[in-house]
C-alpha cells in the first residue's frame, strides 16, 4: 500500500503509518482481552466449584484438588468427581465425608448437674 503512494506525499505516508499503528494496537488489545477473559472464566469456574463444595466435610486439599480439575464442557466437575462419589442404598451418588467420625463431632462440653447447695448435716 505504501508503494502505491508517491514519495512526495508525506502526509499520506504519515496517515498510513498511523493506521498501521492503530491496527497493531487493536490487535494487541484484542489479544489481551481474550487472554484475561479466559483467565476470568477459569477463576469463575474454580470459585463456583469451591462454592458448591463449601458444605462438604473434607480437608482443604481434596476441595482444591476438585476445584482445580480440568474444565469439562458440560459438567461443573467433569470426570474428576466420579471417583469420589459413592452410591447410597437408593442408588443416589453423594460425596462422602472424608473426616473420621471422631474428628467431625464437636467436643462435648462438661455438663454440670443441677444446683445443689452445700450440704450440712
Amino acid at each position: 500500500m505504501r508503494d502505491t503512494i508517491p514519495a512526495t506525499n508525506i502526509r499520506a505516508h504519515q496517515d498510513v503509518a498511523k493506521l498501521i499503528a492503530a491496527a497493531e494496537f487493536s490487535a494487541d488489545a484484542t489479544f489481551n482481552i481474550v487472554k484475561f477473559s479466559s483467565r476470568a472464566i477459569a477463576s469463575q469456574i474454580a470459585a463456583r466449584r469451591l462454592f458448591w463444595l463449601r458444605h462438604w466435610q473434607a480437608n482443604v486439599k481434596h476441595k482444591w484438588w476438585l476445584a482445580s480439575a480440568p474444565i469439562s464442557e458440560n459438567k461443573l466437575f467433569g470426570s474428576a468427581l466420579e471417583p469420589l462419589l459413592i452410591e447410597t442404598r437408593t442408588k443416589k451418588k453423594i460425596l462422602p465425608s472424608l473426616f473420621r467420625r471422631s474428628e467431625s463431632r464437636s467436643p462435648q462440653h462438661f455438663r454440670r448437674g443441677s444446683f445443689h447447695p452445700f450440704y450440712q448435716p
